[in-house]
């Protein structure tokens, strides 16, 4: 039968193993990547990483079945994750700022082509991860159907891309420049494009080719689509191909392949930049556009990049999910990267043909099922097919769904742009809240040097307290001994005074004595912890209200599990403090205790010292554990205050800062304000 030190053991080394196994598939996923900085090669194949992946789940199971069977409780300290990734953002942003010019020439001089240089390369990965940062912030994949509802509502206008327009220009925040380009020319030629999206051979051309009634698309098996290819009414059949470095050239229709396919432009060498296939269906209509789009996923080859680059243009997305295999991270990744774009999604079950109807009905529950669970959405799955009787399925979708559409296409097209300038809004916002909050933290470095000189004793006051814990554990059982002897001490006095009253009809005076110490102690070092967690709690508090440099997490030491106290089992010990005094000695002066402390001694010394220092090694390895589990999300981000602090300490401020800076606060005002009245 095992100890509660046996299990916690347990538990420890498992904790281990869990961390190390973390570590190896970081290493798995690495060697997946093929990057000039990738210290690590990628020798194993795709079979080999999947099987290692697949003993590395069989150990944790083995391991949950243990710890279950043995009952052993699993005290794990959880950490937001969003948290996480924030702090390490932030420690990135202090590594780049030791990339800038002024750093630089701390290791020689710079002359101004290079000053230049690496500025620019500085700006860049800023920008990046500002961008990051911005976001997570945003918590734009929280939860989609709110966000999509706050577009709807959010303003949107010519008059608010201007004000955009003019803020991505005047802080070089370039990465929103594409998306403005995109809405403007959906301004200009407003057409309500629904966009067919799905993996690799999930019948999106095939499902085109159907609704527009000829076989006009390229299909196939393996990856088809290259390219992003638009399908509008036309009085004939006809293709224009556009490419990157010629004019645009009219092609017959049936030599779309030498284009759209993969087979014929792998990579799209081509550099085909879109392509637009008129044809005379009469389930197309004017002003509506329908698009294919390159598969997506494993298989997929570099048109998955184009899908995604094109995903913003769309107004409706309809997402494919083959009927032949199960849905995956793909699929999910892609209905949230639609949503957190503003753009709503119909689901189809392709290939509804290869299942029958019973199984059917099960697919179709089990995909909505993992979509609300994924995405926290509620959508309606329709089973399609193109073969024989079975395409009346899809038939009947396009006549319910679709086609109702036409008839107010402008309306939608209004709309999906509403909802595409709205985000745009949010995501320069949280990009301009992030600057912001750099330029603040300048701030404090140049006016508030009392409050940097508070962050550094705070963080010295803590790890002095950190110390002060550890050295109490290291000397935790360094005299055993005297510990005996006191409770000895104790003991004998107990059994004096009880033989003087007559005598006890409860338990043994010893032995209540030996139980309550062993409390006594146990509750000791708890104490010990609770004033560590209470102490970097309020350190903390302290520096997130003294200089907001950093986000402080103070959730993840007040929650910290502080269970799993050890229970020494004293039923042994207890069977042998049933002692007693001769009723004669308590007649005598100072004869009593001294009778008293030598029975108690010579019946319990030994056992009692045992019992004493395993006791005190099982104390003395909880406090190591919960001692970690307090210091380590503390210290990881105590390290972001202690960079920020050493960057403002040690760099100096910006020329012109201060203006800019209330530019900055005015652009962001504005755009905030906007959101408070919407403009027409």
């Amino acid at each position: 039968m095992l100890t509660p030190l046996h299990k916690h053991v347990l538990l420890t080394g498992f904790l281990d193993v869990e961390s190390r196994l973390k570590q190896m598939e970081a290493l798995l996923v690495q060697g997946t990547r093929r990057y000039p900085l990738n210290e690590y090669v990628g020798d194993l194949s795709p079979t080999e990483t999947k099987v290692v992946a697949d003993y590395f789940a069989r150990i944790r199971s083995t391991m949950q079945t243990c710890l279950e069977k043995h009952h052993i409780p699993i005290e794990v300290r959880p950490t937001s994750l969003r948290w996480a990734v924030q702090c390490g953002m932030t420690m990135l942003d202090v590594a780049l700022a030791d990339l800038g010019p002024k750093r630089l020439q701390g290791y020689g001089s710079i002359d101004e082509a290079g000053r230049q240089e690496v500025q620019s390369i500085q700006q860049e990965l800023t920008r990046l991860t500002d961008r990051v940062s911005a976001y997570l912030s945003e918590r734009l994949g929280h939860d989609l159907p709110e966000r999509l509802a706050r577009l709807e509502a959010a303003p949107g206008s010519v008059a608010m891309l201007s004000l955009l327009n003019l803020v991505v220009m005047r802080w070089q925040l370039v990465e929103f420049r594409p998306a403005l380009d995109t809405i403007v020319q959906r301004l200009e030629s407003p057409q309500y494009e629904i966009a067919v999206f799905g993996r690799v051979s999930s019948g999106k051309s095939s499902l085109l080719n159907h609704i527009a009634g000829m076989d006009i698309l390229p299909v196939g098996v393996t990856p088809v689509t290259a390219v992003p290819t638009r399908l509008v009414r036309g009085d004939s059949s006809s293709a224009l191909v556009y490419c990157a470095e010629t004019n645009p050239r009219r092609i017959d229709p049936d030599d779309l392949v030498e284009y759209a396919s993969e087979e014929k432009n792998p990579g799209n060498y081509k550099h085909v930049t879109g392509i637009i296939v008129a044809l005379p269906s009469p389930r197309l209509r004017e002003g509506v556009v329908l698009v294919d789009t390159p598969g997506i996923g494993s298989l997929a080859t570099s048109g998955s990049e184009e899908t995604f680059a094109y995903l913003p243009r769309c107004d409706l997305s309809v997402v494919l999910i083959n009927a032949g295999s199960n849905l995956n991270d793909d699929d999910l990744t892609l209905l949230r990267a639609l949503y957190e774009a503003g753009i709503t999604a119909q689901v189809l079950l392709s290939k509804a043909d290869l299942l029958k109807p019973a199984d059917r009905q099960r697919v179709l529950q089990y995909v909505g099922e993992q979509l609300r669970r994924g995405l926290n959405l509620e959508l309606t799955v329709h089973p399609v097919s193109i073969v024989g009787q079975d395409a009346a399925l899809l038939d009947a979708w396009f006549e319910r769904e679709i086609e109702p559409l036409w008839e107010r296409h402008r309306t939608l097209v209004e709309k999906s742009l509403h909802r595409k300038i709205a985000g745009l809004r949010e995501s320069v916002i949280a990009v301009l809240k992030t600057l912001l909050a750099k330029r603040r933290g300048t701030y404090l470095r140049n006016y508030d040097g009392a409050a940097l000189k508070m962050v550094e004793r705070l963080l010295d006051d803590a790890d002095a307290a950190i110390e002060r814990t550890e050295a109490g554990r290291r000397k935790w059982s360094a005299d055993a001994t005297a510990m005996v002897a006191a409770i000895v001490q104790d003991a004998a006095k107990a059994l004096v005074e009880s033989s003087r009253q007559g005598g006890s009809t409860g338990s043994s005076p010893v032995g209540q004595v030996v139980q309550q110490t062993f409390v006594q102690i146990g509750q000791t070092a708890r104490e010990i912890i609770i004033n560590l967690q209470r102490t970097l709690i309020r350190i903390l508090e302290s520096l997130a209200k003294t200089a907001p440099l950093a986000a402080a997490d103070t959730a993840s030491i007040r929650n910290a599990a502080l269970a799993g106290l050890p229970v020494v089992d004293l039923t042994p010990l207890l069977a042998n403090c049933d002692c007693t005094i001769p009723h004669w000695a308590i007649t005598l002066p100072g004869t009593a205790p001294w009778m008293a402390r030598r029975i108690v001694k010579n019946r319990l010394a030994a056992q009692l010292e045992q019992y004493v220092r395993l006791y005190n090694t099982q104390l003395q390895v909880w406090l190591r554990d919960t001692i970690a589990q307090l210091v380590e999300p503390y210290r990881s981000q105590a390290e972001v205050f202690r960079e920020q602090l050493r960057r403002m300490t040690t760099l100096e401020a910006e020329s012109g800062e201060t203006a800019d800076t209330a530019q900055l606060v005015a652009d962001l005002r504005e755009l905030e304000q906007a959101g408070v009245t919407c403009m027409t």
